[in-house]
């Protein structure tokens, strides 16, 4: 039987839609697809900015409902989203829902420098996408997010029984 995934459910029934959000400046596309089919071939279900995005949307809410409904978000730190307004204001919306909801964020970095990361980004233990553990660490950031977050087999029928 598989579990329905959603970020719906109240109390200790709490289940994600997504094991990943992944946001970034277009400029850097290729490193974030790169990616997003690293965590696909893998197993994983996420959001990829940009590709998953829906038009007509009012974009603010939906990253918002995306940022809620994730175990863990990813974000691309370069040069290029240090100097976009929009990826600057994404990153610190994923960062205050971190602090509030204690959910993950896991920064990405890729052809930065470490004194140009923002200085709220240093206390985060993040990844370089140009180092040779980059995959092997990605996985394993991830990897005990990919575990049921049910403590018990009947809280996981109560909230079978009340996602029905």
């Amino acid at each position: 039987m598989e579990v329905k995934k959603s970020a719906t459910l109240t109390g200790r029934c709490l289940r994600f839609k997504y094991d990943f959000s992944l946001w970034f400046c277009e400029t850097d596309e290729e490193v974030a697809l790169h990616i997003s089919e690293i965590l696909d071939q893998n197993g994983y279900v996420g959001f990829v900015e940009h590709q998953d995005q829906v038009a007509g949307r009012l974009m603010i809410k939906e990253v918002t409902n995306v940022i809620q409904q994730s175990k863990i978000t990813i974000i691309i730190l370069s040069q290029s989203s240090m100097g976009n307004g929009w990826c600057r204001r994404v990153s610190e919306w994923n960062l205050q829902h971190s602090i509030e909801k204690g959910s993950k964020v896991l920064p990405v970095y890729f052809n930065i420098k470490t004194e140009q990361i923002p200085p709220v980004f240093r206390h985060i233990n993040g990844l370089h996408y140009d180092s040779k553990f980059f995959t092997k660490r990605l996985l394993e950031s991830l990897k005990s997010r990919k575990k049921s977050t049910y403590k018990s087999a009947n809280q996981m029928k109560d909230c079978l029984e009340q996602s029905k």
